[in-house]
């Protein structure tokens, strides 16, 4: 169980750091809660639900991306 940690933390710091599609989508992701912010519609309420899904797709989908990449160069490390 210990072991997994480091991995853990360093695919989570690879996908921080090193993957600026992570990057970009969090700029992205806020930039759309803020627009999203300055509607007349009083979605105010529904924003950090909204911010939430966003980055949770985002994180799934570079997961998703990395775990493949892995896979098809057969070392089993992210990235």
């Amino acid at each position: 169980m210990s072991s997994r940690i480091p991995r853990l933390l360093e695919a989570i710091w690879g996908l921080l750091v090193e993957d600026g599609s992570l990057a970009v989508g969090i700029v992205l992701a806020l930039a759309a809660t803020w627009r999203a912010g300055m509607t007349p519609f009083g979605l105010v309420d529904q924003l950090g639900w909204f911010l939430t899904a966003m980055l949770l797709a985002l994180i799934l989908a570079n997961l998703y991306r990395a775990a493949h990449q892995a896979k098809i160069r057969g070392d089993g490390r992210p990235g």
